[in-house]
């Protein structure tokens, strides 16, 4: 049997659903003969596209596109299953297997552009309520659309992420020296709450040897946030926007602390990768966080500088993460096993 990916993902700015997206099909192309991913034309990674001989169908773009132009194609091929790995879906195609990645936009749609948050508060739910299956990326968020969409627990499967095998070889055990860096890595929007981190580290005791490096991109999907713009430097804060993979890289290696204090996740992939890079972990005491790495974390009070500053402070006191722990945790998450789950969901093997 012939399975779809909808790759719209490979047109869009990679985030952490993009990640997601890119990393299950790269393993489901390996696990899987008989896939086939459809894009539309304006692809932004074409090395990606190549890797996953990604085809072009239909003329529209965006949303148009995949309410249109992808069902007009897959009505002609016996409706076959299509999978859909970031959130949405073509609404009017019957055979759709979806992943929602978290509901921000329903708990707080003041985060995003107004239009945004509508279109995905009309969107989501009727995909939900009619696909075949429904993936997401921890417990903590399957729990939420049980309660949004009424949903039954054996319709949604955990398909937790993991580490881009990108990232190359380096390991927790080979990770370079570490420098006095704090990291956070991020979209830069409301929800992820680079303004309280900022200030908590400035009257912290860590920023006289410290320094804070924030490093992610603006999206005009989301409302505007008050932190500085791009470049923005001072001896003791740096923002970066588009940065490279590699780049990014060089930042976790350096790192000694990656701290994320968002008001919320679906799944939070930084700190994972910090973990893997041998960083001290730093996050904001959410369900999400508390599930995934309440193992390793030093949790703060996200609303509140003094319990973010003292979380930054007692990390830097801290000794390296256990290596067993990582381990676990890396075996625990990713991205080969939440492919399987997938193909048992949708093809039966």
């Amino acid at each position: 049997m012939i399975l779809f990916v909808n790759a719209r993902f490979l047109t869009q700015p990679i985030t952490g659903v993009q990640r997601y997206a890119i990393e299950c099909s790269r393993q489901i192309k390996r696990l899987y003969k008989d896939v086939r991913f459809l894009t539309p034309a304006d692809i932004l990674h074409h090395q990606i596209a190549r890797d996953l001989g990604a085809e072009i169908v239909g003329k529209r773009t965006g949303h148009a596109w995949e309410q249109t132009d992808l069902p007009l194609y897959l009505h002609r091929t016996d409706r076959l299953p299509l999978l859909n790995l970031a959130n949405t879906a073509p609404l009017l195609y019957k055979n759709n297997f979806i992943t929602i990645h978290d509901l921000a936009f329903v708990h707080h749609p003041e985060w995003f552009n107004r239009s945004f948050a509508a279109w995905y508060n009309f969107l989501i739910p009727n995909l939900a309520k009619r696909a075949k299956h429904v993936f997401t990326v921890s417990n903590t968020v399957k729990q939420e659309i049980i309660a949004a969409y009424g949903l039954e627990p054996d319709q949604i499967s955990v398909t937790y992420n993991g580490i881009s095998p990108t990232f190359g070889s380096a390991s927790y055990s080979e990770s370079a020296c570490k420098e006095k860096i704090i990291l956070t890595v991020g979209s830069i929007n409301p929800r992820k709450n680079h303004s309280a981190l900022i200030s908590a580290f400035l009257q912290s005791r860590l920023a006289n040897e410290y320094r804070l490096i924030i490093a992610g991109d603006r999206s005009k999907s989301f409302a505007e946030t008050d932190i500085p713009s791009a470049g923005t430097k001072t001896n003791q804060v740096q923002i970066l926007e588009g940065i490279t993979e590699n780049e990014l890289v060089s930042w976790y290696k350096k790192a000694e602390i990656v701290a994320s204090v968002s008001h919320y996740e679906g799944f939070g992939i930084p700190p994972l990768e910090g973990i893997y890079f041998g960083c001290k972990i730093v996050c904001s005491d959410i369900p999400v966080y508390r599930e995934l790495y309440g193992e390793v974390a030093t949790f703060c009070n996200q609303n509140e500088s003094r319990s973010i500053a003292t979380a930054l402070q007692q990390a830097a006191d801290q000794r390296v993460l256990n290596p067993g722990i990582v381990k676990t945790l890396l075996e625990r998450y990713n991205y080969g096993r939440a492919a399987e789950i997938i193909l048992k969901e949708v093809c039966g093997s």
